[in-house]
Parts: C-alpha cells; structure tokens; sequence
C-alpha cells in the first residue's frame, strides 16, 4: 500500500508550528519558564524545516534544502534543551546547542541533489541523537521527581531512536527515492510515517509533564504545614499506603518529640520566638533523620519522626543528636535575648528543650496505634525530663 508522504509531511509541519505557538503565547504572560520558550521556538523552527521539504519537491526551490535542513538540526537541539531545562531549571544548554551548531554548517553549504540520501541519513542519525538525549533526560526526570508521565515522554522520543537509525540505513544505502514526499509504498516511506506520527503525539508532552507536576506540588503543599515544612497528618497517610505497599516487611520506629516549656516562651517572648523555635527544631530533626526518615508536625509543639528499617537503638543516637542541638540552639537564644533585655539567669535556665519517646514496629502495623504507643512514651519522658540533663528516652 502506498503513503501520501506529502499529507503526513505537511500534517507534521502544521502540528509543529502550532505546537510552537501553543508554547510561546503562555511564555508571554510569564505562566511558563524558559523550557516553554525552547520547546516552542524549537517545534516552529523545525515546522519551518519540514514545510521548506515539502516546498522544495513541490515547487522547488533552490535555497530550501540549505535552510530547511540546519534549521531542523536547530530546532531538534531547542526541543531536546527544552527538556534539559524543564528536568533542572540551571542545565547549561550552551555545550548542547554549539554541537547543534557545528552539525548543522555542513547542511547549510550542501544542497547537490546527488547528495539527497547522504543528507536524509545525516539528518536522521541527528534525529535519533538529540531523542536519546531526551530519553535519558526523561527517565532521570521520572525517577528523580516521581513523574508517570516522565515515563511515557521518554517511551514516545525512545520509539522514534529505531526509527531514525532504520531510515538512516535505508538512506545510507540509496533505498529511499529522491524526494521525502509524494506517494512512496517501501520501508523508508513506512518509517517516515511512524516517525510523523509519534512526532505529532508527543508535541504537547512537556505539558502533560507541567500538569503532573504541578498536580505533585499541590498535593505536597497540601501534606505540608506551612511554618516548619514537615508533612501533616494527610501527609501521613500517604507514607503509610507506601509501607504497606512494600514487598516485604520491615522495621519502623517512631519517635514522638514535645517541646518542654513551649507556652512560657510563647508568653514571655511572643508567637514569633515560639514559631521560631519550631522551625529550628524541624530542620535539625530533618537533618538529622535524612532522606529515608520523614518528619511529621503531629500537633502544636509536636512532631512525629518516622524512620523504616531504622532499629530503636540507631533511633536513640538520632534523638539524642537532635536534643543536644535544640538544646544548644534555644541556649544560645535564651543567652542573648537575656542579654539584650538584662533579664535573669533563671530565663535562661528555663530555655526549651524536647522529651522523646521512642517505639518500634513493623511496616505491617498500623502506623496511627504506633504514634499513640510513642506518645505514651513521650509522656513518661517528659515526667521524668527533671532528672536528665538533656531528654528522657522511654521505649515502650
């Protein structure tokens, strides 16, 4: 059966531009960063590209080869900086847009018709290149941020390698005519038309990947208390679905932290000296836990550290590690605001510390009746807290 490689051609290059315009008209508003803009200008460039193509069997003109081909090699290098951009706001593009660059000058002097296939071939070999670059951007997108769509995008660019390297060949060994266009019925005219069509399909795959993420960052604004950046209780419920969605069970200590003469702050020094204790206790317990622990704002003054296939001893050593810091922290803060307001020692004396109770379970149980467990051992702590000199450790 023969294709209309002409229809498929100007299809592609009508998607492309408005692709590119889709892209562009936020970019004006400022809805979109500089990935829009490369992603944008890269599907008009090579819209244009395709369109010389289809101009030059039709009509043709002299000049569109030496036009069309280097700005398809540029607009593949705008679409693939696109992606590099959108996956790390600070990727330096420079390297990868100067090669685009270098390979294109040979296509600017070139335009001998005898030459066709050896510039179908370098084009198509380019074309596979820049998808690999997108593909390897695509998983380690995927991978890094949890995008499901990340995995599609690069499934979509992947396809399209095999694609490009085929027609290459076939171009290579001279088995692909003299034009792009027209109505072909070989394996060239057939790889021509798969790589069309998953090129139309993807040209809006940076915007579904937008939307994921955006959709990400809602719901972790949602399992997010504003003032110290810990999850919330909602937040909680996500990583239990995800230990309970774990192959095989392992160990889960909970460590329930309180802080010790939280309401004598908030009323000798103010809301903002007790905000300011929060955060500080945060961010040394989430420095402190790591990546693998997650710090959960349980209530007013309390947090919740929850630690998978942490034992209760290495658990003990992390909160001894964040009392001592708090400690040394609120001291230190009391030390100078006594100073400044010539207060007595007895204020610093009575700085803030934490009380922690600390349990272990499994990642089978219920994660809600082992935070009860640890606050019943946060509450022993805290009523012998007198006789420690930093925090009581009570497991139960």
């Amino acid at each position: 059966m023969a294709l209309d490689l002409t229809t498929l051609y100007v299809v592609a290059a009508l998607g492309m531009l408005v692709a590119g315009i889709v892209h562009l008209a936020p970019v004006a508003t400022g809805r979109f960063g500089d990935w829009a803009a490369l992603w944008g200008g890269g599907h008009l460039v090579v819209g244009f590209g395709t369109m010389m193509a289809v101009l030059n069997d039709h009509i043709g003109i002299a000049w569109a080869p030496n036009a069309g081909n280097p700005a398809a090699v540029i607009g593949y290098a705008l679409i693939a900086s696109a992606v590099l951009r959108f996956a790390r706001p600070d990727a330096r593009l420079t390297p990868l847009l100067t090669i685009a660059a270098v390979i294109a000058v040979p296509l600017v002097v070139s335009g001998d018709p005898a030459y066709f296939h050896f510039r179908v071939a370098y084009l198509s070999v380019v074309r596979a290149g820049f998808d690999i670059v997108i593909v390897i951007a695509a998983v380690r997108l995927a991978r890094r941020e949890s995008l499901q769509t990340g995995w599609i995008v690069a499934t979509l660019f992947a396809i399209t390698v095999p694609l490009f390297v085929g027609r290459a060949w076939l171009a290579y060994e001279d088995r692909i005519g003299t034009q792009l266009t027209g109505m072909h019925d070989d394996i060239g005219a057939w790889l021509a038309a798969g790589q069309i069509a998953f090129i139309v399909f993807r040209v809006f795959s940076l915007l579904i990947l937008q939307a994921e993420r955006g959709q990400n960052a809602l719901r972790e604004q949602m399992e997010r208390d504003w003032l110290t950046g810990a999850l919330n209780r909602a937040g909680v419920d996500r990583i239990a679905a995800t230990l309970a969605d774990r192959s095989s069970v392992g160990r889960l200590t909970a460590m329930m932290l309180d802080v010790d003469h939280f309401k004598a702050l908030n009323d000798s020094q103010g809301h903002a000296a007790g905000d300011a204790a929060l955060r500080s206790l945060a961010d040394i317990a989430h420095a402190m836990i790591g990546k693998r622990g997650h710090l959960v704002r349980w209530g007013g003054d309390e947090f919740v550290c929850l630690l998978p296939d942490v034992g209760i001893e290495r658990a003990r050593m992390i909160g001894v590690g964040i009392a001592s810091q708090f400690a040394q922290v609120m001291t230190a803060t009391a030390t100078a605001t006594a100073t400044a307001t010539s207060a007595t020692s007895a204020a610093v004396d009575a700085a803030p510390g934490v009380s922690i109770g600390i349990v272990e379970g499994d990642t089978a149980g219920a994660i809600a009746d082992l935070i009860a467990r640890a606050d019943k051992a946060m509450y022993v702590a805290k009523g012998d807290r007198r006789r420690a000199p930093i925090a009581y450790f009570k497991a139960a």
